[in-house]
């Protein structure tokens, strides 16, 4: 089982590590065909995911997938041919029987929970791959032509997405089956989660099924809902109606790089005290959510037009990496501070950068880290972004309050947020600068005067008390007058620890 004290690190596992010489298929030359990766590349780099700290780690799914479509393979994992199988280009073993096929899989997520990781797989229902000649000459195929939603254009449920094979779960036996099928990679693999693909495009009698039988004989298992969309209304229905655990946070994913990136004001972010009239911030909208703190929160994905990186270098000039890195930090500090379970996508934490797909599905460089798991000291960008993150790793870590905290927002204007996370008497106070300049003078930020926060808290907060930085370039704040005075440089934030 998940839980908020986790942090997901995301890998499409061919683009990721290749463990074995084979060179079946392998086009390395080709953006959109098989490069190699595997599980055994997978298992090799378990001391990176330790170094780094991450908790759990998001496989895209591991079927049997059909080979080439027109100049593009399904290295990805998403044009299944056989949901019952594990490819052999990932496990390395292509032979017996579907079950057998599994115990690789077993095998290596066996190996992670040795290390202490939870693993998640990427599971799909919506379609199959495409019908090439290949999936139509298979011998194990399951599904006819009758099991296919016809092609509904603009339908999103029953419509073809990017062209691919609907399944019509409206029939009894496709969701009978599919809800048969996830029970077996539960009861054969010992997962802890599973992402669920597209579930936006699926028609909800399947997820009538799949909570009565798959969420009722396991609560245990994490189910994260992918619904790609920036609607709070939306997407929280799946959690309200669905029975999902989580979800994606694309609003939020989305406010992020509207202020951080685009410069929008940051009450775009949150609101201290909503006046009648004022429009809410992302975080003011939480209610549709059955649970907001247990959201899944990230920068981007193997979905989204582009990766983080590339999308601030495109914001602030390709040639000015010194504030790309600043913007970078600034998105990663906000992440790993705010409420939800944040999930990093392989590369980012080094900065990778990549366009729309398939280019932000890059191999991972691996020839820019040392023997230390770090990345090499001339590589600056990447090893300063790859730093910071271990370090608000290893706070998250530390402190309960990030994790399981109230979130109070205490004061908003349009290049500040600041706000104060406490669990059982943890707090600290992050305040994030958007400007390009370092700030003039410290703001002032009002403690004792601000109606959200309780007595209890605020007796925490007493003058005199130091919130000690955990930023080398920013000053310890001391409490005075019932407030504190934060000056920060520009694009950057500030983590205050109350020392107690």
């Amino acid at each position: 089982m998940l839980t908020q004290d986790d942090i997901i690190y995301f890998v499409v596992t061919d683009r990721f590590c290749k463990g074995r010489r084979n060179g079946q298929e392998l086009d390395p030359a080709n953006p959109k065909g098989f490069h190699g990766g595997d599980f055994a590349g997978l298992k090799k780099k378990i001391p990176y995911f330790q170094k780094l700290g991450i908790t759990a780690i998001w496989l895209t799914p591991v079927y049997l997938n059909i080979g080439r479509y027109f100049d593009s393979s399904g290295y990805h994992g998403y044009w299944a041919m056989d949901f019952e199988r594990v490819d052999p280009r990932l496990s390395g073993v292509s032979a017996g029987t579907a079950q057998q096929s599994r115990v690789q899989l077993k095998k290596l997520v066996s190996d992670f929970h040795q290390a202490g990781l939870k693993v998640i797989l990427d599971m799909v229902v919506n379609h199959t791959g495409y019908h090439t000649q290949e999936y139509l000459e298979y011998p194990e195929r399951r599904f006819e032509a009758r099991h296919f939603n016809p092609n509904r254009e603009g339908d999103m449920v029953e419509g073809w997405l990017s062209g691919l094979p609907d399944l019509d779960h409206d029939q009894p036996e496709v969701g009978d089956y599919f809800v048969q099928n996830i029970l077996g990679w539960i009861e054969e693999t010992g997962i802890d989660g599973i992402r669920m693909d597209t579930v936006k495009h699926v028609e909800d009698a399947f997820w009538y099924l799949f909570k009565s039988q798959v969420k009722t004989r396991y609560p245990q298992i994490t189910l994260i809902g992918e619904v790609l969309d920036y609607d709070p209304v939306f997407i929280g229905r799946y959690q309200q109606q669905n029975d999902f655990d989580t979800l994606f946070d694309f609003p939020l994913c989305g406010a992020i790089k509207e202020t951080l990136i685009w410069d929008a004001p940051m009450t775009r972010l949150a609101r201290p005290r909503l006046q009648s009239g004022e429009a809410k911030g992302i975080l003011d909208q939480d209610k549709p959510y059955r649970n907001a703190n247990r959201l899944v929160t990230l920068l981007d994905n193997h979905d989204l037009d582009r990766r983080i990186t590339t999308e601030i270098l495109d914001r602030v000039g390709h040639w000015d990496r010194d504030l790309a890195r600043e913007v970078l930090k600034l998105c990663f500090t906000f992440l790993f501070t705010t409420r939800g379970i944040p999930q990093i996508y392989y590369g980012s934490e080094i900065g990778l950068e990549g366009g729309s797909d398939p280019d932000n599905r890059r191999d991972m460089p691996w020839g820019l880290f040392g023997p230390d798991q770090r990345p090499k000291s001339k590589h600056s960008f990447a090893r300063e972004v790859f730093d910071h993150l271990c370090q608000l790793i290893r706070l998250r870590k530390a402190h309960p309050a990030i994790c399981y905290g109230y979130l109070f927002t205490l004061y908003v204007n349009h290049f500040l947020y600041a706000y104060l996370r406490e669990f059982r008497g943890d707090l600290l106070l992050v305040v994030l600068h958007n400007g390009r300049q370092a700030m003039p003078a410290p703001v002032r930020i009002q403690l004792a005067a601000n109606d959200n926060i309780p007595p209890r808290i605020k007796t925490l907060l007493g003058e005199g008390r130091i919130l000690q930085s955990q930023v080398e370039a920013v000053a310890d704040v001391l409490v005075n007058n019932g407030g504190v005075d934060v000056w920060l440089p520009r694009k950057a934030a500030g983590i205050f620890c109350l020392v107690r």
